[in-house]
């Protein structure tokens, strides 16, 4: 793009933004100063968000404005173990995040018939460290987009790690769009919605085919008949993984599994650290994909592999206190987790 273009745009989205933060400022007494509205216009160019009217973009000034200060202030306290970051989801309520981007409820509720008993599948040491990226059996970041799918992500990506670790079958990309479009008989809600071992039992009884043979949308469609059932990818079970983060711990040493914790209004901001904040203990509401763990760090934490892109967090990743018992954000409170058997 021609710099001096480029340049003039700038000016005109900080000009339109400085407009409509006047008229915000007057309208309902919301405090615009020019350091806000020059981020208003930088996040905007950046993320490349319009609006459709005046009025619309004096609301998502209002709402940036109020994510900044959020960011800000936390930034702020030097005590905390993590840091914040303005990002795609500056100008966002949390619950239209929620709604778009958030994908396991209370309600999405039932036995897994998946599951394996009879046979120990757990190994049995004491490492203080394990890192299945560094390792090379994880399958780099993908991006859910604003569809609420992080259950099939989860899914698929302890799918792809197992059949790697104990397969040799390594780069595979497994499709999350045909777990949104096929699994409903067994459960989930597509966009809206589902449970990692809903999906484990699809996969049992059809096998999965490959993102390539079955392209993800991040919207919910119909069923592909032909491809459902014929895909090259199998499991033989899977195991949940029992209450308490202690459980989710020799799990990890064996292969990447299948979590949920609950999401509050600050980790959609995570950039950078040990997440370890304070209160988060509410019902579960999403699914990720835990690569990893470290005992022997001040803050002993997980390594989590999140399913937002690379652009969020650290390249798509996250670190966060395991906590004791139920574990940070209840991600060891839940019979929700779950990997799968190859």
């Amino acid at each position: 793009m021609n710099t001096k273009f480029l340049l003039l745009s700038l000016v005109a989205v900080a000009g339109a933004a400085l407009y409509f933060a006047s008229q915000a400022s007057t309208d309902s007494g919301l405090n615009a100063d020019s350091v806000g509205l020059t981020k208003f216009a930088v996040f905007r160019n950046e993320f490349g968000k319009t609006y459709s009217s005046p009025q619309e973009m004096q609301y998502r000034l209002g709402v940036f404005l109020a994510n900044l200060a959020l960011i800000d202030a936390h930034n702020a306290d030097k005590t905390s173990s993590y840091t914040l970051e303005l990002n795609e989801f500056g100008d966002l309520t949390f619950d239209e995040f929620a709604a778009k981007y958030l994908g396991v409820a209370s309600d999405f509720d039932g036995a897994a018939r998946c599951e394996k008993t009879g046979d120990n599948y757990f190994a049995f040491n004491d490492e203080q460290e394990v890192d299945w990226v560094k390792a090379g059996m994880v399958h780099p970041v993908k991006n859910q987009a604003a569809c609420g799918s992080c259950w099939a992500f989860s899914s698929t990506g302890a799918l792809e790690s197992a059949l790697a670790i104990f397969k040799g079958q390594k780069d595979l990309d497994i499709s999350e769009q045909e777990l949104v479009d096929c699994s409903r008989s067994y459960g989930n809600g597509g966009c809206n919605g589902g449970l990692m071992h809903f999906a484990f039992d699809y996969i049992l009884d059809k096998g999965i085919n490959n993102s390539k043979d079955y392209a993800y949308t991040a919207r919910d469609g119909q069923c592909k008949g032909n491809l459902s059932g014929k895909g090259p990818h199998h499991l033989k079970g899977c195991r949940q993984i029992k209450k308490g983060v202690d459980n989710i711990v020799p799990a990890l040493r064996q292969q990447p599994v299948s979590v949920a914790f609950y999401v509050q209004n600050d980790f959609r901001f995570y950039k950078n650290g040990v997440y370890d904040p304070k209160g988060c203990t509410s019902h579960p509401n999403h699914a990720v994909l835990g690569v990893g763990f470290k005992l022997d760090a001040e803050i002993p934490y997980f390594h989590i592999k999140n399913s937002w892109g690379t652009g969020w967090g650290d390249q798509g990743f996250f670190k966060m206190s395991i906590g004791k018992g139920s574990g940070t954000c209840q991600i060891g409170g839940h019979e929700w987790n779950y990997f799968p058997v190859v």
